[in-house]
């Protein structure tokens, strides 16, 4: 299945545009929310195939958001990305990974090229360069 939506889930305003930016690059649709709470509604209304989650942010943790989209619709199974700052031992990573069952685990700062990697490794169109336009 390609990559066609993707929800970016920060608080930082400069890291959704840098990230959105990434992905718009390669043709996907980028939803963002600043808070838990509109990156828990973006998913249960839109669907996108992908969400970034910052595993720290306003109203609701991403951890609290993957929660809750599983609580909320069991059959809506998107890649996710958990990407945090503050969260970074290998203890954090094998609990995010088995207790919330999230695909990737990525730790801030952040590079583009980093991103793109671990979205290879799931929808394989985005492993290597982007598209000439």
């Amino acid at each position: 299945m390609a990559l066609t939506r993707a929800l970016i889930a920060d608080d930082s305003r400069i890291f959704r545009i840098l990230m959105t930016d990434v992905l718009a690059e390669r043709g996907v649709e980028v939803l963002e929310a600043a808070t838990g709470k509109e990156a828990l509604e973006v998913m249960l209304a839109q669907r996108p195939q992908l969400a970034v989650l910052d595993g720290l942010m306003p109203l609701l943790s991403g951890f609290d958001v993957i929660k809750k989209v599983r609580e909320a619709a069991p059959d809506y199974t998107p890649v996710i990305i958990i990407v945090t700052a503050v969260y970074k031992s290998r203890g954090y990573e094998a609990e995010a990974r088995r207790q919330y069952q999230v695909h990737e685990y990525l730790q801030k700062p952040l590079e583009p090229e980093d991103l793109l990697e671990a979205i290879g490794r799931h929808f394989p169109e985005f492993a290597g360069p982007p598209p000439k336009v």
